[in-house]
């Protein structure tokens, strides 16, 4: 399948990587200090596991940790398991979840799937706005939507209604801590920019737009008022889903201003839209499922994922969306595959209550192969992977691509949880490269491939 050209990802898109550290972005920048007399620059000492044979090496970095490498291509008779280290073993997944849910939303909506947002206009020019959970629904377009309200005639709006009802309204997922993190984002079914604020500001207290595209929200200014030094600072909206669905109908009357058309009157959030509409422009977003999944992958956007995650569970079984609807959802993905369902808190891995196997997640793997492009390619080109990160979680899954074949790639998944794991999935991961993309894996023997656990 052809992969669609991606525009540049938005300011707002990327999140911290360490998901469980729920302090909100630093408010000043630390002045640096004095330099001490320079001395000689000592290297880090190499881990002792990696002087160890194989498997002992592995065995002595992951610890209670799992290992698992799969070789889906192997030919009749030989070893599949190339390697298994714990693999019925249950463990957070963290992040690597959203490759759980980015499987589920291509599967049940399709690659091209693209998310709508509906706009009706009253004879008295009141403007309501119907969201279905797009999750891209940033600025620029934002942008395109009022171009196009333009060319259908508007040139004025008296009040804004937003109708958020396709989603339960005053839904909060487990996992969402309401810090002011932007990873820790409300959810809606009318959110713009990720449910984030952005500014920035300078040494004289001045506040401006943090990307000429990004318009500055009453709520921006607030939250400006309330962060001391300067910098560019993104926040997500921790007041309520109702706070963040109004701040999204700020933003949508600044792009109305920005391009010329008047507004008189009110923004209201948490209405709901006549039974009985005329749709006056109906906005599918830009880009296709299959691109939104990737750029979720790429900036591992909690806010995306849970998005989709929504939205799967009201598209199969109808609105409003539930976490019990998005559950069924994913339960049915699971057994068609064979595979028990797993409870999930959410469906990007910030909630610790989701629990899986590595073989659970390799038959994840299984499925999404031939969706591999949507996974983020390492910088030799060899691997094609998922990070996972928590203070106390280190998890990465994927596909190892054999520079000979690579229509035939293994899968892997490493679930590392507990404390003094930092780094140690990175080894892990160049090990399995070294031992599997330099040899022809299918010559091993069982013995020598199932490792231990």
């Amino acid at each position: 399948m052809a992969l669609f050209t991606a525009a540049p990802t938005p300011i707002l898109a990327r999140e911290p990587a360490a998901q469980a550290q729920k302090k909100p972005p630093s408010k000043t920048p630390a002045k640096p200090a004095a330099k001490p007399a320079a001395k000689k620059s000592k290297k880090p000492a190499a881990n002792p596991a990696l002087s160890l044979p194989w498997p002992k090496n592995i065995l002595a970095l992951a610890g209670e940790g799992a290992v698992l490498v799969v070789d889906r291509h192997a030919p009749p008779g030989q070893t599949r398991e190339l390697y298994a280290h714990n693999a019925e073993k249950h463990y957070v997944p963290a992040s690597i979840l959203k490759i759980v849910t980015s499987g589920a939303a291509l599967e049940f909506l399709g690659p091209d799937f693209r998310f709508k947002t509906d706009f009706l206009l009253t004879k008295n020019n009141d403007l309501w706005i119907v969201g279905y959970g797009d999750p891209y629904l940033v600025s620029e377009e934002l942008i395109i939507i009022v171009k196009e309200l333009q060319k259908r005639g508007l040139k004025k709006v008296r009040n804004i209604y937003i109708d958020d009802s396709y989603f339960q309204r005053d839904l909060i997922l487990d996992g969402n801590t309401q810090t002011r993190s932007p990873f820790d984002a409300y959810n809606g079914a009318f959110g713009v920019n990720f449910n984030t604020v952005a500014f920035q500001k300078n040494k004289q207290g001045q506040v401006s737009k943090a990307a000429a595209h990004i318009p500055l929200t009453p709520l921006a200014r607030k939250l400006a008022g309330q962060t001391k030094g300067p910098g560019v600072f993104t926040f997500n909206i921790s007041e309520s889903p109702q706070a963040a669905a109004l701040n999204s109908g700020e933003l949508f009357k600044a792009h109305l201003n920005e391009a010329g058309l008047s507004m008189e009157g009110e923004i209201f959030a948490g209405q709901t839209a006549p039974a009985r509409r005329k749709v006056f422009y109906r906005h599918e977003s830009s880009v296709p499922l299959e691109i939104v999944v990737k750029r979720l992958m790429e900036n591992s956007n909690n806010f995306m994922t849970n998005q989709i995650f929504l939205t799967l569970g009201a598209e199969l079984y109808g609105p409003p969306a539930t976490l019990e609807k998005s559950q069924a959802a994913m339960d049915t993905f699971f057994i068609r595959h064979g595979l028990a369902p797993i409870a999930m808190g959410d469906g990007s891995g910030l909630s610790r209550q989701t629990i899986l196997t590595a073989r659970q997640m390799a038959e994840v793997l299984a499925v999404l192969e031939p969706a591999r492009y949507v996974f983020s390619r390492s910088k030799d080109g060899r691997v094609l992977s998922k990070t996972g990160t928590m203070s106390d979680i280190k998890t990465l899954a994927g596909y190892l691509e054999r520079p000979d074949e690579p229509d035939r790639p293994l899968s892997f998944v490493i679930l590392l949880n507990g404390q003094g794991y930092a780094g140690v999935r990175d080894l892990i991961l160049d090990i399995l490269k070294n031992r599997f993309l330099t040899r022809a894996a299918g010559s091993e023997s069982a013995g020598q491939a199932a490792g231990a656990g």
